[in-house]
């Protein structure tokens, strides 16, 4: 064929596809068009077609594989703020106590009667860094990437230490902003 592609859409699909196929495979052009009795520039234009079609599959592919893994470490993130609350959760202990009662007796001290005593033992937690250390990493690698970095920064994805009062801090901020959300 010359000129125009005159195939009807279905037919030029099929061949492209075998164009596809045989190219991927290391055939020529030229024999690409011999197997097909098409001329070699209509396999060349079914090839820039394909070219295109490719480039235009892989960004695809590549925006959905960063939608993916954004929302993965959004949903990690939170995970790690939900850890990070509960770990602040003060813990209430039971404790049952068996109290007895000696009586005296001639052949001397017996056990008698006892009594259970019930208390409860409260633990106030401050919570575990290592939750706010992990919320630190999402964002980080959101962040990466999504390409908010400076060009040639340095120290991307190390870790990240908090002192007592970044702790606190954080834990102030946390503390407020738990408060502001119920009421």
């Amino acid at each position: 064929m010359s000129g125009r592609d005159k195939r009807p859409k279905i037919q030029r699909d099929r061949d492209r596809a075998t164009v596809a196929e045989l190219r991927l495979k290391g055939w020529t052009q030229q024999q690409i068009a011999d197997y097909l009795e098409l001329d070699q520039s209509t396999i060349s234009r079914d090839l820039k077609v394909l070219e295109l079609q490719w480039k235009e599959s892989a960004l695809r592919d590549f925006d959905l594989d960063r939608a993916m893994t954004l929302e993965k470490l959004r949903l990690a993130e939170k995970e790690y703020w939900d850890a990070w609350l509960r770990s602040q959760q003060s813990k209430e202990t039971s404790i049952r106590e068996q109290l007895r009662n000696a009586i005296a007796s001639e052949e001397g001290t017996t056990a008698g009667s006892g009594r259970i005593k019930l208390s409860t033992k409260t633990e106030q937690k401050t919570g575990e860094a290592v939750f706010l250390n992990g919320v630190i990493k999402c964002v980080e690698l959101q962040a990466k990437l999504l390409g908010l970095f400076p060009e040639g920064a340095t120290n991307i994805g190390g870790s990240i230490q908090l002192n007592e009062s970044q702790l606190n801090t954080i834990a102030a901020l946390m503390g407020e902003k738990a408060d502001v959300s119920d009421s």
